[in-house]
C-alpha cells in the first residue's frame, strides 16, 4: 500500500493533520490501535487555539463544533492562591462570537475530529497496531497488524502523533526525551454533581499550599459532571516524594472552598494518571522523513498542562511544511521543528517562569494579587479578549 503520509495516531493532533492534508488534496493513511469513540487521559479543556485551527480547516467545522451538545461553552476561568483570594476573569460581555473556552470529554473530542474526516484523500485504519518502522533512501516502510495479518505502507514520511508512549521515536531508534523537570505528573477522576461553578462554566485552579509546587483544577462538564484532577512536575513529585493519589483526597476533603464544592460530587471512575511531556527545545522532534506532533513531541504548556491547542497547532504547522517537503522532494522536516520552537518561544519562557513561582507561596500569591488590580487586571482582561477575537 502506498501513500505520501502515513499518520500514527488519530487523536486531536494525528486527527487534525488528516483534516489539514485532505484540505490540500494530499494522499495519507492514519493508523490507530483504537477503534473510535474511545476514552483517552486528559484535563478536557479546549482553548481559542482550537477554535483557531478549527477555523483554519473550515468555518463550517468550527460551527459544528460549537453545537455538539457535549461541547460545553466555558466564558472565563479562575486561579485561586494558596491564601485564599483568586483572580477570575469572566468574558460573557465582550462579544465574542462564541465561547472562548470549551470543555469536552476528550472520548467526545477525539470521536467529533474522527467523524468528520472524509475518506477522499485520506484512510483511516483502526485497530491497526505499528509493529516496525523503516527509513529507507525512498521514504519510509511502515509495518503494522490489523485483525492478526500484517501489512506494509509505503510512504514518502511518517509523522507521529500517537501520544506520549514512544511509538514512532522507538522504532525510529531516536531517544525518548524524558527528563522529570520537562514532565508533568497527573491524575484525573470524572465526577457528578460538584457544586459551585460559576454560571459562566469557568475553568477553576487551585493553588493549594499543600500540594504547591502542583495545581488541582476542576472543569465543569455537560450532563452535571466535572474533570478533577491534579498535576505536578515530576522532579517535585520525586524531590517532595509526593503520592498524589492521597493528595488528591487530601485537597478534596482540607481545601475550604474544594471541600464546598464537593459536598455532594461522587466519583464517575477510579483514578487514573498519565505523564504530560512540556514543551522543550532540548527535545529532537523532527528529521529526515519524519516528524512528531503533539503528545508525542512534547506539546504541552508547562504552566497550566494545555496540550490540546499546542497539540492542534502543531499538526496545522506541521502540514505547512510537509506541503513545503513534498513540493521540493526534500523530506528533511527539521525547518518544522525550528518553526514550533520560535512560534512557542514566547509562551515556554513564560511557562517555565510562571511554574517556578508555584515553589515559592509567597511569590505565586503575590503575582496573582499584582495581576488582581484593577488597572492590571483590566490591562490582560483587554489584551486577551483582543487577541481572542483575532483568533476565533
Amino acid at each position: 500500500m502506498d501513500t505520501e503520509i502515513c499518520i500514527v495516531g488519530a487523536g486531536p493532533a494525528g486527527a487534525t493533520l488528516s483534516h489539514f492534508l485532505t484540505k490540500e488534496k494530499i494522499n495519507h493513511i492514519v493508523l490507530d490501535k483504537s477503534s473510535f469513540p474511545r476514552d483517552k487521559i486528559c484535563g478536557d479543556g479546549i482553548t481559542v487555539d482550537v477554535l483557531n485551527v478549527l477555523k483554519r480547516i473550515s468555518p463550517e467545522l468550527q460551527e459544528r463544533f460549537t453545537q455538539e451538545s457535549e461541547m460545553l461553552p466555558s466564558w472565563g476561568f479562575c486561579f485561586h492562591a494558596s491564601n485564599g483570594k483568586e483572580l477570575r476573569y469572566d468574558f460573557r460581555d465582550n462579544g465574542f462570537p462564541m465561547a472562548p473556552f470549551y470543555t469536552s470529554r476528550r472520548l467526545d473530542l477525539d470521536d467529533f475530529l474522527v467523524r468528520n474526516l472524509t475518506d477522499e484523500y485520506g484512510k483511516l485504519l483502526s485497530e491497526s497496531e505499528v509493529t516496525g518502522i523503516t527509513r529507507h533512501d525512498e521514504g519510509v516502510d511502515v509495518t503494522y497488524v490489523n485483525g492478526g495479518v500484517e501489512h506494509v505502507i509505503k510512504a514518502k514520511m511518517i509523522i507521529g502523533a500517537e501520544g506520549e508512549k514512544p511509538i514512532v521515536t522507538r522504532h525510529l531508534g531516536l531517544e525518548h526525551f524524558r527528563e522529570k523537570e520537562h514532565l508533568i505528573g497527573a491524575l484525573r477522576v470524572y465526577y457528578k454533581n460538584v457544586k459551585g461553578f460559576h454560571d459562566g462554566n469557568h475553568l477553576e485552579f487551585f493553588f493549594d499550599k499543600e500540594l504547591l509546587p502542583g495545581y488541582f483544577w476542576a472543569f465543569p462538564l455537560s450532563s452535571n459532571e466535572a474533570n478533577v484532577g491534579l498535576g505536578m512536575v515530576s522532579s517535585a513529585i520525586s524531590d517532595k516524594k509526593v503520592n498524589l493519589k492521597k493528595m488528591l483526597g487530601h485537597v478534596i476533603e482540607n481545601n475550604p472552598k474544594v471541600a464546598r464544592m464537593f459536598a455532594e460530587a461522587e466519583p464517575l471512575e477510579k483514578t487514573r494518571g498519565w505523564g504530560l511531556p512540556i514543551i522543550t527545545p532540548k527535545r529532537q522532534i523532527a528529521g529526515e522523513r519524519f516528524a512528531l506532533i503533539g503528545d508525542a513531541a512534547g506539546m504541552i504548556e508547562p504552566f497550566t498542562g494545555k496540550g490540546i491547542g499546542p497539540g492542534m497547532m502543531s499538526a496545522r504547522i506541521c502540514s505547512e511544511h510537509i506541503m513545503q517537503a513534498l513540493k521540493d522532494k526534500d523530506y528533511n522536516m527539521t525547518h518544522y521543528q525550528e518553526h514550533m520552537y520560535r512560534y512557542y518561544k514566547s509562551e515556554i519562557k513564560r511557562g517555565y517562569t510562571l511554574q517556578k513561582t508555584l515553589k515559592y507561596p509567597i511569590a505565586l500569591n503575590s503575582v496573582l494579587g499584582l495581576s488582581n488590580l484593577s488597572a492590571i487586571k483590566k490591562w490582560s482582561h483587554n489584551k486577551m479578549v483582543t487577541e481572542w477575537n483575532r483568533w476565533i
